[in-house]
């Protein structure tokens, strides 16, 4: 008989306890974590209680901005969600790489990691992928997508930022209010922005998206003007995106959490 299987919930608390104790012996503000690491301070929230957890560059990322070891934490974190494989095993040799960098040392730089989500899939073959899945109900929302860089000539950057030129990423809206996730009307419509940096309302409306709409995202920003969706969540986080062929905003708090999270890690921030 084998014995006990660890609770990953009771985890995911221990995980999000000692990064939490770690946050409130440094004194930093959950804002101020925000603009470093480029996750929102609802989500950081969430992993501070446990509620969720985090991928392994989200906790490496919050260990050094608390001047913390990373692989201090990692056991930690394995136990919180021992089912994701996309991650390496932690072995003595890569502990000694994260150790090194946690304190500053000239290592090697080793290979960007991707998740395994992000495949170099034909823009065409996504798209129809993602229009099936939603017509048969089964698309999980919060799936990243990488989409080739599409420098249109007819694109025109919003003020205050400029997209990159790398490999961008296709972001789903998402809509919190149940009642709007089906019916393409006005009244369930969402607006995208001019500018992430003015008020969120009609005068800066660009245009308008609905739930599940695949979007290709550039890059982010952490300080834009704060939204708050219904369910009275809200984050700074804005992301740019295109959208008939040209360069808009989408509030952070019109994505999926998990999504956001996953996309201010792979994303690069927007160059002023």
């Amino acid at each position: 008989m084998t014995g006990q299987q660890p609770d990953p919930r009771a985890a995911a608390r221990k995980l999000g306890s000692a990064l939490r104790s770690l946050q409130q012996q440094s004194g930093r503000t959950l804002r101020s974590l925000e603009a470093q690491v480029r996750i929102s301070d609802s989500s950081l929230s969430r992993y501070f209680r446990g509620e969720t957890v985090p991928a392994w560059p989200v906790v490496r990322d919050l260990c050094r901005a608390l001047n913390a070891d990373p692989t201090e934490y990692r056991a930690l974190w394995e136990a919180a969600d021992p089912t994701r494989h996309d991650e390496p095993t932690v072995t003595a040799d890569n502990r000694t790489s994260d150790s090194n960098e946690a304190a500053g040392s000239s290592t090697a730089p080793r290979p960007a990691r991707r998740p395994r989500l992000l495949r170099p899939w034909s823009r065409r073959w996504i798209i129809a992928t993602a229009a099936a899945s939603v017509v048969a109900g089964g698309l999980v929302t919060g799936l990243l997508f990488l989409l080739p860089a599409q420098n249109k000539p007819d694109a025109t950057p919003a003020s205050g930022a400029a997209a990159s030129t790398a490999s961008s990423a296709g972001v789903l809206v998402h809509n919190v209010e149940k009642p709007c996730q089906k019916p393409r009307t006005n009244t369930c419509a969402l607006s995208l922005a001019y500018n992430p940096y003015r008020p969120y309302n009609t005068t800066n409306s660009a245009g308008r998206v609905w739930h599940r709409d695949l979007l290709q995202a550039h890059c982010t920003i952490a300080n834009g003007v704060t939204v708050t969706d219904e369910n009275h969540k809200h984050t700074s986080i804005w992301i740019q995106v295109t959208h008939n062929g040209k360069h808009l905003w989408l509030p952070g708090i019109r994505v999926h959490p998990d999504h956001l999270t996953q996309l201010t890690t792979v994303l690069p921030l927007c160059t002023p």
